[in-house]
């Protein structure tokens, strides 16, 4: 069964935190009145908030969707093998290595350069299992952007396609996060770049 979020504006208030502290039970950093929060208690409500985060622009509560680093453990990005080829020399620098930080560079410098309202469509492909603490969803995306900076035209609309499996987490205070995302090429990608490429062109 396909399961679908369209990001969107909606006037909900999020609950006061910090960006690096220890997530709060409640909810997520102060993004301001325009930004919706759910606590994430199942994986359905982190996919939810990622697209509320993207749709208003809200960084914080972006990133609360992923782990917080620790000695131990650290959120992950894998780019598809093809867009790193593509990518010639560059693909190291562009890819490697892909950690928390490099989440949050990329989304900032996406945020600087579009339009408030940035879409994100989800459909679920394979379902999680969240009997056990750590579990995966695969979903298709099609995440849409309108720049107003940047390599492209002000005003252009551009589409990134692709196939994403998020691997996720439930902590000791029973709330999902992504831990690691692992990016895929659409089958029918009608001429879009995927969300690692755009990722890439901001790290």
């Amino acid at each position: 069964m396909a399961l679908a979020w369209l990001a969107a504006g909606v006037l909900l208030v999020a609950v006061p935190g910090c960006l690096f502290g220890p997530r709060d039970a409640d909810g997520p950093p102060d993004e301001g009145p325009d930004i919706p929060w759910v606590t994430p208690t199942d994986t359905d409500k982190v996919l939810e908030n990622l697209a509320a985060a993207l749709a208003g622009e809200g960084i914080s509560n972006y990133m609360d969707c992923f782990i917080m680093d620790s000695p131990t453990d650290s959120f992950r990005f894998h780019v598809d093998p093809q867009d790193s080829l593509d990518a010639g020399q560059e693909g190291e620098d562009r890819y490697a290595h892909w950690r928390r930080d490099d989440e949050a560079t990329y989304v900032d410098g996406v945020f600087l350069d579009s339009t408030m309202g940035i879409d994100v469509v989800f459909t679920t492909v394979e379902e999680p299992d969240e009997s056990e603490d750590e579990t995966y969803r695969r979903e298709d995306y099609e995440l849409t952007i309108v720049w107003q900076y940047g390599d492209h035209q002000p005003g252009e609309s551009v589409t990134y396609r692709g196939q994403a499996t998020f691997w996720m987490r439930r902590d000791e205070t029973q709330l999902w996060s992504i831990f690691e995302w692992v990016d895929r090429r659409a089958a029918d990608p009608g001429g879009s770049a995927t969300w690692g490429v755009l990722r890439g062109d901001y790290r």
